[in-house]
């Protein structure tokens, strides 16, 4: 400011203006630096937190229902907030660099594949897949199927997703471990479509996002093996993920990811970021607002809900929060309606809070998991990011879901007699507990 002392008034009064504005954008900039993004590079920074802060009755109660209760049974967990980690847990089996196997939450990780074949042009959810996968005896149905159909899960293959019973007759069953594991994309094409065609009603399939990885093989042709790595993984920072492989090299896009919780939170946090990562746009803005659309079978009329917790609303890929069907409100209603998430057999789940700026990444062993999501959440909320926010209470389990003690007998004989059940247990067991 000496060189103000002897100019001209009018000279003071514009530089002192000039001197204001300067200092004023000098400190916008650096108020807009310190609210930048944070990115987990190389890997995730931990929130200097006082120890203190974790022992709120709030906090108490989040973790008391999170890691301390056999009734929910917590292998990782893993909170982000403001892009830092705020708190994590391991039980005896896991470290952080331990993979665990996602389960369904693979379907979640097929669909972002999927949104970067679309945006580097590789593929167009337009297209039919006949194109890839030409049957001209599958019927007229079949010749109607288009790629976003299998984004949305509604493409129309008679196929029941269940676990229990006679395996002979389980779909999943025997794609996992039965006559289909040797070539999984075939043996899910050769469910019929139902006559109404795609699009009529949604069809949870682990088959389905199989298929879309036989689709991407025949995208990418000798990229693919390396195509999840170099497209997702690696510019995740993504650094301990296993994706298991059929005998024809398919990725199981519907059951076999692993992935730690660290990992699993960045898939979170890009989605959270509308796709962008560290100044690169790995999935355009418009291939998450496709995500975050509910599927259009879900929608039509073929569409048959019993109970909103226990089948979900679903969109592209991944569950959403949302009231969309006549009758029935949202499936976690304690939860905030823009919450969207992956979920997987068991209660592995990568939970987005875009107004809070939360993930949740979490790997678990609880059949019943989706009846405590709404609990799980609002304890977290009130946790992390308001000590005010009100508790929802645990669903009680519908009577449908209960299966009976001769149910479980011959899902056990038959299994033994098929000789998979060894297989399935081990798989179930090993990789999750």
């Amino acid at each position: 400011m000496l060189f103000l002392k002897h100019a001209p008034r009018k000279l003071k009064s514009k530089a002192t203006a000039l001197i204001i504005i300067l200092s004023f954008s000098f400190s916008f900039n650096g108020f807009a630096q310190e609210t930048q993004t944070r990115w987990p590079i190389p890997d995730w920074e931990i929130a200097q937190r006082p120890a203190s802060s974790m022992n709120t009755p709030q906090c108490e109660g989040f973790l008391d229902f999170a890691t301390r209760s056999k009734k929910f049974l917590t292998e990782g967990l893993v909170i982000i907030k403001d892009g830092q980690i705020q708190y994590e847990h391991y039980d005896s089996k896991y470290t952080p660099e331990t993979p665990h196997v996602l389960w369904s939450l693979s379907k979640t990780i097929t669909g972002a594949l999927l949104g970067v074949a679309e945006k580097n042009g590789r593929i167009s959810l337009d297209q039919h897949l006949n194109e890839f996968f030409p049957d001209d005896a599958a019927g007229e149905a079949y010749q109607k199927i288009k790629i976003k159909n299998l984004f949305y899960l509604d493409p129309g293959f008679d196929w029941d997703e269940y676990y229990s019973g006679n395996v002979k007759k389980i779909p999943v069953i025997n794609m996992l471990y039965g006559p289909g594991h040797h070539n999984m994309t075939d043996y899910s094409l050769s469910k019929k479509v139902i006559p109404e065609g795609p699009g009529y009603k949604f069809n949870y399939s682990t088959g389905t996002p199989v298929i879309t990885m036989g689709v991407l093989k025949k995208v990418y042709g000798a990229e693919y093996d390396d195509m999840p790595w170099k497209s997702l993984f690696n510019p995740l920072g993504m650094k301990n993920v296993i994706f298991e492989r059929d005998n024809q090299g398919v990725f199981n896009g519907g059951a076999s990811a692993f992935a730690t919780p660290r990992d699993m939170a960045k898939v979170g946090y890009l989605y959270l970021n509308n796709g962008q990562w560290n100044g690169e746009e790995i999935l355009s803005p418009e291939w998450i607002k496709k995500t975050l659309q509910v599927s259009p079978g879900y929608l039509s009329p073929g569409t048959v809900i019993r109970n909103i917790t226990d089948q979900g609303v679903y969109g592209g890929s991944i569950w959403l929060n949302r009231a969309v069907k006549p009758g029935f409100g949202r499936p976690f209603p304690g939860s905030p309606e823009n919450m969207f998430l992956g979920m997987g057999h068991y209660g592995q789940m990568i939970v987005v809070l875009p107004t809070q700026k939360i993930v949740i990444a979490r790997t678990g062993y609880d059949k019943e998991y989706n009846f405590k999501i709404d609990e799980f959440v609002t304890r977290a909320l009130s946790c992390f990011s308001d000590p005010n926010y009100p508790i929802a209470k645990t669903v009680k389990l519908p009577r449908y879901t209960n299966y009976g003690f001769l149910e479980t007998i011959e899902t056990l004989v038959s299994g033994l007699k098929m000789q998979i059940f060894q297989t399935a247990m081990a798989k179930s067991i090993c990789s999750c507990h």
